[in-house]
């Protein structure tokens, strides 16, 4: 079935901060800002620790050092950069560290002003969801304490993002949503975008192997399904009824081991090849797996297509919709950003110079 790639999101700071970090098992950082200090064009090398400069200025609010160094510690792990770069990485990503943080500093401006207010109990939702990534309430704190955080102020963070999000919906509510001509458009004008693979309609029997098994044990419990294929064969017993009772796979024995269909390019290649190799009604010989051995009767087989207008809508209607909500968000930014007043105190060389990467 033809799914659409997800379209790339407004880039906000804080969300993917907290979001992100908790996935690497790390610590959120807060977009609170620290005391004003300006900083110096010819600032002398200092390490995050030691220094907490501001880097820039939204509208009267700071943007410090320890927001772009945490910023580009985040986009470090989302950017491809090469071995020979790695010492640049400061330099590479700061313009869009800065950046990300100035954008996601408008916005909450914006929802202050708007008097935007968040549910609580979606703030405690978050909260929770977070403290659950960690193995215990304690590692949590004692995670975000080693950033100089408290809890307080991680739920700060999750209400400001929150409000963020409101506001951007509430920018973006009166698009106009997405007709049937649009989505019909879309398809006639981008076939190659619809493939169906080969798919294959199977069920199986299994038999699993215990990782410590000696070859004598996985040559007996292959010996075993290769009795059960000569019994089907035979018309002993149906292919449906052996799965009943003998197949180890819990989930589908009960229905006859039916797999439903499988699209090429999902299972292991040495299944696969057997699978699409074998005529339908007829079985696959004994095959062996990672996890056991598998007997598998091929019912149907489809070949590649095109997926129809009807199989496509839904992704292509979300596609649309992302599309149109992308381009109302940018035009968005842009209003807001033409009135607010950004001002920048430091180069990216001078602050790799005050933070060189280790």
């Amino acid at each position: 079935m033809f799914r659409w790639p997800s379209i790339a999101q407004i880039f906000l700071y804080g969300a993917l901060c907290f979001t992100a970090s908790a996935q690497q098992g790390a610590a959120p950082t807060p977009t609170a800002p620290a005391a004003e200090k300006p900083a110096a064009p010819a600032a002398p090398a200092a390490s995050s620790t030691e220094s907490d400069l501001v880097v820039a200025r939204v509208s009267g609010e700071p943007i410090t050092e320890k927001q772009v160094l945490s910023r580009i510690d985040l986009l470090s792990k989302q950017t491809l950069l090469k071995p020979e770069q790695r010492n640049q990485r400061n330099i590479l990503l700061f313009k869009g560290a800065v950046e990300d943080l100035v954008t996601l500093a408008i916005l909450k401006n914006e929802a202050k002003k708007q008097n935007i207010t968040v549910d609580k109990a979606k703030v405690d939702q978050q909260m929770q969801q977070l403290t659950s990534r960690y193995p215990s309430p304690e590692e949590f704190k004692k995670a975000i304490q080693s950033q100089g955080l408290n809890e307080a102020e991680v739920r700060q963070s999750i209400e400001e993002n929150l409000s963020v999000q409101q506001l951007l919906d509430i920018a973006t509510k009166d698009i106009a949503a997405t007709s049937d001509a649009d989505i019909q458009k879309f398809y006639d004008e981008n076939p190659e975008k619809f493939p169906i693979p080969e798919r294959a309609h199977i069920a199986h029997i299994f038999l699993k192997v215990d990782p410590a098994s000696t070859p004598e044990q996985k040559g007996e419990i292959k010996k075993k399904l290769e009795g059960i294929r000569a019994d089907i064969e035979s018309k002993t017993i149906t292919f449906a009824n052996a799965a009943v009772k003998f197949s180890q796979d819990a989930t589908n024995a009960p229905k006859g081991g039916d797999l439903g269909f499988i699209s090429r390019g999902q299972m292991a290649k040495q299944l696969e090849d057997s699978i699409f190799g074998t005529a339908p009604g007829a079985m696959t010989p004994v095959i062996e797996s990672q996890t056991g051995y598998h007997l598998i009767e091929v019912i149907e087989i489809k070949p590649a297509g095109k997926a129809t207008l009807e199989q496509a809508k839904p992704a292509i209607k979300e596609y649309l919709n992302q599309v149109a909500r992308q381009a109302a968000v940018q035009k968005y930014m842009q209003d807001l950003r033409a009135k607010a007043t950004v001002l920048t105190f430091m180069t990216a060389e001078e602050f790799d110079k005050r933070h060189p990467v280790q």
